[in-house]
C-alpha cells in the first residue's frame, strides 16, 4: 500500500530529544530502561559532575552496580560517600583546610547541577512523573541530608605553651672521731646525715586557658652510732665527754660551710694527753645541685574534645597539692613558685628576641598563671 494512501493523521514527527552534548559521556538511557527506575541515571549524572568539581576522583567504578540495586537510600549514601572520600584524599595530599571547605562547596554546587541535569533528561523522556519523580525527590532531599551530615572544617589548631621546671638539692654530711686511750680503750663515734628537697614547677597556656602548678618535697636521714673496746674509768669518760663537745663545735662550723671557722677550732680542742693518747677525725660534706627548664610551644593537631578541660583539672588540683603537710616548712610557697616561673619565661631566649608585642602578650598569660596560682 502507498503511503500517500494514508491519511495526514496518521503521520508522526517523533519529539526531539533534548542536547546532551554537555552531559555525561556513554549512552542515554532508553525509556524502557529509564522508566523501570531513574536512579541510575540520576546517579550516574551527579557522579559524573561531582567528578568534574574534585580532582583525581573517578566515578566509573560506582556506576558499575547491579540496576536493579537502587534505592533512594543507597543512592544518596553512595554519592554522600563519594564525596566524604573526595574530601580526605584531598586532605591527605595535602590540601589546606580552606581548600577542602571550596571542594565542599563546589560538590554540593556539583550535586544540585547533576539532579537538575537528570531531572531535564527524565522529563525529555516523559518520565518525570509518578513514582520515578517521588524517588528522585526523596533521593536528593536524603543527599542533601547526608552532605550536611558530613564532618564540617575542624576548628583551627590549638595552641598549647608549656613551661616546666625541675629543682633538686642534696647534701651529706658524715663525722668519724676515733680516740684511743691511755689504757688501750678503744671509742668510736659515726655520724651520718642526708637531706634533700625537689621543687618542680609548671606553668600551661591554651587559648584564654591558663594553668600552674608546683610541687615540693623534702627528705632527712640521719644515722649516729657509738661503741667502746673496753672498760672506761671516771678520768676517761669525762676527757672524751670535753673533746666531744669540742669537735661537736667544730663539725657545726664545718657543716655550715665555714671551713675557715672550723680550722679556727682545731687548735681550742680539749683534748687531755694524760688520758688519752691517740686521735683521729674525718669529717665530709657533699652537696648537689641541678637546675632544669624546659619551654615549648605546640599546635594540637587534632581538636580538643572539651577547650580547657585538661587545665581546668590542674586547677581543681592545685589547692590539695598548697595543703599538703609536706609543704609546712617552705613559707610562701605560691609566692616563691610565681617569682620562680617568672624568672625562668623572661630568661629564655626566645622570650629575649621576640618583639615588643609579642612579650607583653606572654608577660600578660604569665600574670594571668600567677594569678591561678596564687587563688586569685
Amino acid at each position: 500500500m502507498a503511503l500517500s494512501l494514508l491519511p495526514s493523521s496518521l503521520l508522526h514527527t517523533p519529539t526531539p530529544l533534548p542536547d546532551l552534548r554537555g552531559g555525561p559521556k556513554g549512552p542515554v538511557p532508553s525509556p524502557g530502561n529509564a522508566a523501570k527506575n531513574g536512579l541510575p541515571l540520576v546517579q550516574n549524572r551527579i557522579l559524573n559532575q561531582l567528578a568534574a568539581e574534585i580532582p583525581q576522583m573517578d566515578a566509573a567504578g560506582l556506576k558499575r552496580l547491579n540496576p536493579d540495586d537502587f534505592t533512594p537510600e543507597k543512592v544518596s549514601q553512595r554519592i554522600a560517600g563519594f564525596v566524604e572520600t573526595g574530601l580526605a584524599s584531598a586532605r591527605s595530599r595535602g590540601a589546606s583546610e580552606a581548600d577542602i571547605q571550596s571542594l565542599r562547596e563546589a560538590a554540593l554546587r556539583g550535586v544540585e547541577k547533576g539532579f537538575a541535569d537528570a531531572r531535564e533528561i527524565l522529563a525529555g523522556l516523559d518520565l518525570l512523573n509518578g513514582r520515578i519523580a517521588e524517588d528522585v525527590d526523596r533521593t536528593e532531599r536524603l543527599t542533601l541530608q547526608a552532605l550536611d551530615a558530613l564532618p564540617g572544617m575542624p576548628e583551627p589548631p590549638a595552641t598549647t605553651t608549656t613551661l616546666q621546671m625541675a629543682e633538686r638539692y642534696q647534701q651529706a654530711r658524715s663525722l668519724d672521731l676515733a680516740l684511743t686511750t691511755r689504757d688501750g680503750d678503744q671509742v668510736r663515734i659515726r655520724f651520718r646525715q642526708q637531706e634533700g628537697s625537689q621543687v618542680q614547677a609548671g606553668a600551661m597556656a591554651q587559648g584564654e586557658a591558663s594553668a600552674a602548678w608546683l610541687e615540693v618535697s623534702r627528705h632527712q636521714e640521719t644515722g649516729y652510732r657509738f661503741s667502746v673496746e673496753g672498760e672506761l674509768d671516771e678520768g676517761e669518760r669525762q676527757a672524751i665527754q670535753a673533746l666531744v663537745q669540742d669537735v661537736t663545735a667544730l663539725a657545726g662550723e664545718f657543716f655550715n660551710g665555714d671551713i675557715q671557722a672550723a680550722f679556727a677550732r682545731v687548735d681550742d680542742l680539749r683534748f687531755d694527753g694524760g688520758e688519752l693518747a691517740e686521735m683521729r677525725l674525718d669529717m665530709t660534706r657533699t652537696e648537689q645541685y641541678s637546675l632544669a627548664s624546659r619551654y615549648e610551644q605546640t599546635r594540637q593537631l587534632e581538636t580538643p574534645q572539651a577547650p580547657g578541660q585538661r587545665l581546668g583539672q590542674y586547677l581543681e588540683t592545685l589547692a590539695e597539692r598548697f595543703d599538703r603537710p609536706e609543704l609546712q616548712f617552705l613559707e610562701q610557697a605560691r609566692a616563691s613558685a610565681g617569682r620562680l616561673l617568672q624568672a625562668l619565661s623572661e630568661q629564655d631566649a626566645r622570650f629575649r628576641e621576640a618583639s615588643m608585642e609579642r612579650q607583653m602578650d606572654l608577660q600578660g598569660r604569665m600574670e594571668r598563671l600567677l594569678q591561678a596560682l596564687s587563688g586569685g
